[in-house]
């Protein structure tokens, strides 16, 4: 298939004109063409352009190659332009070559000219796509600018020290500055209390030794900020690293009201199912509170300890679909009655399966009555099918439900409790939380009457 290509000829003879166009259809191009001879005629056909390459003969009676490749360049063309001419003298050609020209043929030696459009047409292309590049380039970095620039979050680039190296308004603002000028060079140590600048600086060192971002929460004269160090190399710069500080106080305050209300719901209905039944009043609360205070010394954070004390008090949710007279039977219970009650885990389960709550509540009210060795119900779950909630909230059921009192029997003495959560340390119950609540009950945190 031939090649398109839409060409321009500066030539004031219309035989040497198709003569060009004859060699380039051997050559395997198809060609639509204009032929113009003066510079009004080529400012016109270059207004309509746009043209693949641009011939020129060297020297016409109201023309010259060197007028013609003025106006080209004028148009901003990434087009080849080529000299054809009868005779031109090297000095000449390379001159022209010097302005801009991209090559010359002799028109006694066409020979050449299907060799230099495809050489030209190949190099025209590079050329546009690099400019292409360049002005996407210049696009991004103009978007980056204005981000950068009106970022409502504080964003900075340091070095491995803490010393800033750029920083954009709201970063220079947050600190005192007038202007980002005043804080270039400057360290976090110069702008920030000793322990706010130590942990930054620690930040950092830890970004670039471990190669990526890190990310942290702060708090400082009330207000919270969410932190991400990100490490760059930057040629010419070496080591540095990107921080971007967000002010999240005011999602914090939601998400503290959100959690209250949750907490304040959980609450409310462990508060009425007290009311049905009048004998275990405050044990959900009770395990909740343990259970909180359990997760505390393990270390968790705040979010699960919430998670913990909520499924604490709801744990127990499903006893509002067991009949009263069983709740609050004294003495012994039947076997019925007993399956009866058990069911209070599964029916809990189904109760809670549907809220949108971030915490497995439904899962802590289904397997609280699990045991690591598998004897516990309603499924049998053992070892690490239980999560760490699961475990945790098991042993704080048990100890409380042992040291308070039951219709259908009294309340566990110390040495009762004692010895069955030491029995059952490592095999029904988790042994770590074992040895948490052994250690409250013996500090008199847990008290056992």
């Amino acid at each position: 298939m031939p090649t398109p290509l839409r060409v321009l000829i500066v030539e004031d003879s219309e035989d040497d004109a198709l003569l060009l166009v004859r060699e380039l259809k051997r050559g395997g191009y198809e060609t639509t063409f204009e032929r113009v001879d003066t510079p009004e005629l080529m400012s016109v056909a270059l207004s309509k352009g746009p043209w693949d390459i641009v011939f020129s003969d060297y020297s016409m009676p109201n023309f010259s190659a060197s007028a013609a490749l003025e106006l080209f360049k004028k148009a901003g063309l990434d087009s080849p332009f080529i000299i054809i001419s009868g005779a031109i003298g090297e000095e000449a050609a390379v001159e022209l070559m010097k302005s801009g020209a991209h090559d010359f043929v002799i028109k006694g030696n066409l020979a050449r000219l299907i060799p230099i459009i495809k050489r030209e047409l190949r190099d025209a292309e590079v050329r546009r796509e690099h400019r292409r590049a360049e002005e996407r380039l210049k696009e991004s970095e103009e978007r980056y600018r204005l981000l950068f620039q009106t970022s409502p979050d504080v964003i900075a680039q340091v070095d491995r020290e803490g010393r800033f190296i750029t920083a954009n308004p709201a970063m220079a603002k947050s600190l005192g500055f007038s202007s980002v000028e005043e804080l270039i060079s400057k360290t976090f140590f110069d702008v920030m209390p000793q322990d706010v600048a130590n942990r930054r600086v620690r930040m950092i060192k830890k970004a670039l030794d471990e190669g990526k971002t890190q990310i942290f929460e702060d708090e400082r004269e009330g207000r919270y900020f969410h932190n991400i160090f990100v490490p760059i190399k930057i040629p010419g710069q070496g080591e540095t690293v990107q921080v971007i500080a967000r002010d999240i106080t005011e999602i914090k305050k939601f998400q503290e009201q959100l959690t209250r209300s949750f907490i304040d719901l959980a609450e409310t209905v462990s508060r009425a199912m007290a009311s049905r039944d009048p004998y275990t009043a405050g044990h959900e609360r009770r395990v909740a509170e343990l259970a909180r205070l359990t997760g505390k010394r393990m270390e968790l954070d705040e979010d699960r300890l919430t998670g913990l004390y909520i499924g604490g008090l709801l744990h127990d949710i499903g006893k509002i679909s067991i009949p009263e007279s069983i709740l609050s039977k004294p003495g012994k219970l039947t076997e019925e009655e007993w399956n009866l009650l058990r069911s209070h885990s599964r029916r809990g389960y189904e109760i809670l399966k549907d809220t949108n709550l971030p915490w497995s509540i439904a899962d802590m009210a289904l397997h609280h009555h699990e045991r690591l060795n598998g004897s516990g119900y309603p499924d049998g779950l053992s070892g690490e099918e239980l999560s760490l909630e699961v475990r945790i909230l098991g042993v704080c059921d048990v100890a409380e439900a042992m040291s308070s009192h039951r219709p259908y029997r009294p309340a566990r003495s110390r040495d009762e409790v004692l010895e069955e959560l030491q029995g059952g340390r490592g095999i029904k119950y988790d042994a770590i939380v074992v040895d948490i609540i052994l250690e409250m009950i013996e500090s008199g945190e847990f008290k056992i009457e």
